[in-house]
């Protein structure tokens, strides 16, 4: 684990992740196991994902069962600003959320510190598994599960010849025929790229440039909305995670995807263990996230949910190999834009209004 000690930062498509110091602390020696744990999670196919990839061998393991509490992300959020500053126990064991809102509650004081001990596979992780900096943190206060982009997709008939940049969406000829996401997640560094828009200081020509944009929107949707949206042909090119267009292209639909040599945002999900636990249930709640982030546990649930892995020995699908929207290997994340998590945590809610006031 050398590298965790190295405290350098890995600037990588903008964005520094940080290896963290992490020196041992008063020891981990195996604690009385609970009966239960209890993950936050998102329900669906995410859950099942995770209770294939990572529930069924951690308790086949370890003999603790797993208890999925499907409170909204950001409802348990304002729970926990309840809880933890008052010196309560939380009420989940492992928070599985977004590396923006595990950014915000580990700037707030909420993670107990993952220390080098705690972790086995934490020499396996890709750079992208660490978090930024935080000053005066010691150990990590999350990790990063997976990554996923916001890629373009696109209708193969429609657009018969793969798009090389971004800038196709504003074509005359695709008068509504875009479709994004209805906060605009995802695409505010495109628009920064193609704009010269500075993040976060000057974001005005960025929201010129989307008005600009507003002709050619057929919609904007949430994912089951962006699947839809090319399975019923009422666009050509969208904004979107792969997965929605690989489940489209699972449902007949003519569509592929491509990372346009302007590039494509790539964010992540996290999972972190709150302060104020019981030492046991701190303990193998670290567990859990071990068993996360293990090659096993990587490769069923990363595939399930069609987000790579952030370890390198998980196993790649034959979907995501020599795929840059799919990024598992430095050269793949070279290609990324990023946003640093500590610019989303204060901005991005203020660009999700921006962008609902110009769309609307």
């Amino acid at each position: 684990m050398a590298a965790i000690g190295l405290g350098a930062a890995l600037a990588i498509g903008g964005g520094s992740y940080y290896y963290y110091s992490t020196r041992k602390g008063r020891g981990a020696a195996e604690t009385e196991k609970p009966s239960t744990l209890r993950v936050r999670a998102w329900g669906g196919g995410w859950a099942e994902g995770l209770k294939e990839g990572v529930i069924e061998p951690f308790t086949e393991k370890y003999g603790i069962k797993v208890e999925l509490d499907y409170t909204e992300d950001n409802v348990l959020q304002a729970k926990l600003r309840e809880i933890i500053p008052a010196g309560g126990e939380p009420p989940v064991d492992v928070n599985w959320t977004t590396t923006t809102n595990a950014m915000r509650e580990a700037l707030w004081g909420f993670a107990s510190p993952i220390m080098e001990e705690d972790l086995t596979h934490l020499d396996e992780l890709h750079e992208a598994a660490y978090p930024e900096r935080i000053e005066g943190i010691e150990g990590l206060p999350f990790i990063n599960v997976y990554s996923y982009t916001y890629s373009l997709a696109y209708d193969t008939e429609k657009v018969p010849e793969k798009p090389k940049s971004w800038r196709i969406l504003w074509e005359p000829e695709y008068r509504r025929s875009v479709a994004m996401y209805d906060d605009g997640i995802g695409f505010f560094a495109v628009l920064a790229k193609l704009s010269g828009a500075k993040i976060p200081d000057d974001m005005e020509p960025a929201w010129k440039l989307l008005r600009e944009l507003k002709p050619n929107i057929a919609f904007v949707g949430e994912d089951p909305d962006l699947t839809q949206g090319f399975v019923e042909r009422q666009v050509a090119l969208e904004c979107t995670i792969p997965t929605n267009a690989l489940e489209a292209k699972r449902a007949g639909a003519p569509v592929a995807w491509t990372v346009p040599e302007e590039g494509v945002t790539m964010e992540n999900d996290a999972m972190y263990v709150p302060r104020n636990l019981p030492r046991n249930r701190d303990y193998w709640a670290k567990k859990f996230i071990d068993m996360a982030i293990s090659p096993e546990g990587q490769s069923k649930w990363c595939e399930y949910l069609g987000c790579p892995p952030v370890n390198r020995n998980a196993e790649i699908p034959e979907y995501m190999e020599d795929d840059p929207a799919f990024p598992t290997s430095k050269e793949d994340y070279e290609k990324m834009l990023i946003i640093p998590y500590r610019i989303l945590v204060e901005h991005e809610k203020d660009w999700f209004a921006k962008f609902e006031e110009i769309m609307g």
